[in-house]
């Protein structure tokens, strides 16, 4: 485990090198070295095993849809109805009358991205396995806030002209650099929390001389001005306010359990206070004509080009994977760039269709409540699984705004701080059957 828990380490820490690396080969090492991890993870004790399975096994449906939707895009279809036009049409082109009808335009891709999707999955699973120790789960919290404010240091040096040439563009739908700012904002939240709650259990309380405390009290603090300026200089006034929901996130869990409230009552209050957070912000976006594609604040050729797409879509999705291929037909002649999604919930309803819209928010919903949950029941080490769920608020309101999750370092950054939160949302013993 300790080989694991190094590897974890190593890969975090190589985070801001794959933002500059080739996509390709930084997806090729991502998937190597998250093989090698779940090999080296799935070799620790029995009882770490035995105890994700349990954290997991509530999770399994949901892990599932995804695998089994890809697979039927990717099989021949028995009802011409159901599959995507493009092959009818090229069953006439070629003279082929028996060419087989497929929900995804291009299999292969839908196949690359099943293969992606299993990459990240055996991340979270690694991460938790890991994560059920402590003290590896704090050095995970540590390695992953100075990753994260590392990168968010690195949008305000990339405003300096000495260092503008050795920064990647931060202003492309795709850039990692927002979605990681605020989830420093977050993890850094978290690093405050621990210190705080450690100082607490301590019995010289009223010593406020701590070296300890003031560590991590300032090294937090340093992070979440750091996110919050990365976030303003960027113009990103929208995530800004869903960062803000997190750490809000945060401070409520830390409340309700000083105040000693249970769980589920403190769940349908934080439910109330997001109904309440949405039904202001919706009547705002609805009055500016804002559509799905709209809410995303890019250049007009790239949302216009993403709504066309997305008012041609099949219901059913044209293939997970397949947002390059289809773009081509809606580009222009001498395009030479490659489209590419003005967020992430556009670039789901087009190769998944809609419906998979309500199927990932339900999801994320489920996710965020678990651990919402696990973080109020949960006794000294709360701040890990609260972090994680302010981190699943965040990420999923900034699905509607950018498409970030397509870059490796974000989801490398997202799977680990969730696996934190989910191996860390229980005890190690009197937690699990919950």
């Amino acid at each position: 485990m300790p080989v694991a828990s190094f590897l974890l380490t190593v890969l975090l820490a190589a985070v801001p090198t794959l933002v500059v690396a080739n996509g390709v080969f930084a997806q090729h090492a991502v998937a190597l070295a998250a093989a090698v991890l779940l090999a080296m993870a799935v070799r620790g004790a029995d009882a770490e095993l035995t105890s994700t399975t349990q954290l997991l096994k509530r999770f399994s449906v949901a892990i599932l849809i995804p695998v089994i939707w890809m697979v039927v895009q990717m099989l021949p279809l028995p009802f011409a109805s159901l599959a995507n036009p493009i092959w009818s049409a090229t069953s006439i082109a070629l003279n082929e009358p028996s060419l087989p009808g497929r929900i995804s335009l291009d299999p292969g891709a839908t196949l690359q991205s099943l293969f992606v999707y299993l990459v990240y999955v055996s991340l979270v699973v690694s991460t938790v396995i890991i994560s059920r120790d402590r003290h590896r789960a704090e050095t995970i919290l540590f390695v992953l806030c100075a990753v994260t404010t590392f990168m968010s240091l690195e949008v305000l040096l990339g405003r300096l002209h000495f260092f503008a040439a050795m920064t990647p563009a931060t202003d492309a739908p795709t850039s990692p650099f927002p979605a990681i700012a605020a989830l420093a904002a977050v993890a850094n939240t978290a690093l405050i929390s621990r210190a705080l709650e450690r100082h607490l259990h301590r019995r010289d309380i009223r010593n406020l001389a701590s070296v300890r405390l003031w560590l991590g009290v300032l090294s937090g603090s340093f992070g979440i001005v750091v996110a919050i300026i990365a976030m303003a200089v960027l113009a990103r006034g929208t995530l800004l306010a869903a960062a803000g929901l997190g750490l809000i996130t945060i401070a409520f869990v830390a409340a309700v359990r000083r105040l000693g409230f249970r769980s589920w009552p403190s769940a349908v209050l934080f439910a109330v206070l997001i109904v309440i957070v949405c039904s202001l912000a919706v009547p705002r976006f609805q009055s500016a004509g804002a559509s799905l594609a709209g809410l995303a604040r890019f250049a007009p050729e790239t949302v216009a080009l993403a709504g066309r797409m997305l008012s041609d879509a099949p219901w059913l999705g044209s293939g997970v994977g397949t947002f390059s291929a289809a773009s081509r037909a809606y580009q222009n002649v001498d395009a030479t760039a490659p489209a590419v999604p003005p967020s992430t919930a556009v670039l789901v309803a087009i190769e998944s269709g809609r419906l998979a819209l309500v199927i990932l928010a339900a999801f994320a919903a489920q996710l965020f409540f678990v651990l919402f949950r696990g973080a109020v029941r949960r006794g000294r080490d709360s701040f890990f699984a609260s972090a994680a769920a302010a981190g699943v608020l965040v990420v999923f309101f900034e699905g509607f705004l950018d498409s970030s999750l397509l870059s490796p370092a974000v989801r490398i950054i997202v799977a680990v701080m969730v696996g934190l939160g989910l191996a860390q949302s229980a005890g190690r013993t009197s937690g699990l059957k919950r």
